[in-house]
């Protein structure tokens, strides 16, 4: 167990209530014969793998199983590198058989990268190198769908595109064509560039390039590195305004009013940071923006999920 303690008490408890609330977000399952751990959000009775990705950064702390959930996403993986969203096997309020359901989000991008983000993950905490080379093959067919397939990259650009989505959300804009929030790729799709897309896509590249160099495949991670350098070189001429990413970059008109698209700063901009995509100027830049729009006062903390939003209803 992870104890931390010191001369005031108030870090040593706060650690203990994160952990207190990483030990409710575990889920365990029976897929394909095997028992599966991971990380889950609150509201899902599911295992998405976006969201035990991101949990597993603090979870690695306390959770000794940080295989298994990376493995059973591996197995599922369809043969073009696609990965699933989630997998569940209880039931739901629309479905009660509880059946073994895996599940993929059409208009998603980020799938593939938060994966390969897990297993690095998983990598490091464990010193696994023998369970890496196994998955290894699985997270290069996933980086490789996301650049090849026509529905994931523009070839334009040199860019990961989805539907005109709020930052990494999974339903896009319809301008109204659908009743509800719509999940599909069709003809009438707004394409366009979300900078999280390529900032996740940039780190991941990277993280498989230095995996491939630690199990001794230098082809493969020069190749992995050279493809990060490029993306990234390619996004900040494109999607970086001088003071913060622009939150989307249409590539078909879109009608939508009753926003300043081009002030939007969205959440996965700090993540842009994490990921390496800035550069040490760049990072500096945001910071100052996030300041200044909480000097503001509009909001109770300097932090956004979209600042400014979109019209209600859109």
């Amino acid at each position: 167990m992870l104890d931390i303690q010191t001369p005031s008490g108030r870090w040593g408890a706060l650690a203990a209530q994160v952990l207190g609330f990483l030990r409710q977000d575990v889920i365990a399952l029976r897929c394909d014969g095997s028992d599966v751990r991971g990380f889950r959000s609150p509201d899902s009775p599911a295992l998405w793998i976006r969201d035990h990705s991101d949990i597993l950064r603090g979870g690695v702390y306390m959770e000794a199983d940080v295989w298994s959930a990376v493995e059973a996403f591996a197995n599922a993986q369809q043969r073009n590198g696609r990965v699933f969203d989630y997998v569940t096997t209880k039931p739901t309020a629309t479905n009660r058989e509880n059946w073994e359901t895996w599940m993929r989000v059409p208009v998603e991008a980020d799938v593939e990268y938060r994966f390969v983000k897990a297993a690095h993950l998983a990598w490091q905490a464990s010193g696994d190198t023998a369970r890496l080379t196994a998955l290894l093959p699985a997270l290069d067919a996933a980086l490789t769908y996301t650049r090849t397939h026509p529905e994931r990259w523009d070839e334009q650009y040199g860019l990961v595109k989805r539907g005109f989505s709020m930052d990494t959300w999974d339903f896009d804009y319809t301008a109204g064509r659908e009743p509800w929030l719509n999940f599909q790729i069709g003809e009438h799709t707004f394409w366009g560039i979300a900078h999280g897309d390529n900032s996740g896509f940039y780190e991941a590249a990277m993280l498989l390039a230095g995996m491939y160099a630690r199990d001794g495949q230098r082809d493969p991670a020069v190749y992995w590195r050279a493809e990060a350098e490029g993306l990234r070189e390619r996004a900040n001429a494109l999607l970086w305004n001088g003071a913060f990413y622009t939150h989307f970059h249409h590539l078909v008109p879109c009608p939508l009013e009753g926003v300043d698209e081009a002030r939007q700063l969205s959440l996965s901009n700090p993540m842009a940071v994490n990921r390496g995509l800035t550069t040490p100027e760049m990072a500096r830049a945001l910071v100052d923006e996030y300041a200044a729009r909480g000097r503001e006062g509009k909001a109770f903390a300097p932090w956004f999920s979209i600042d400014p939003p979109f019209p209600v209803g859109g």
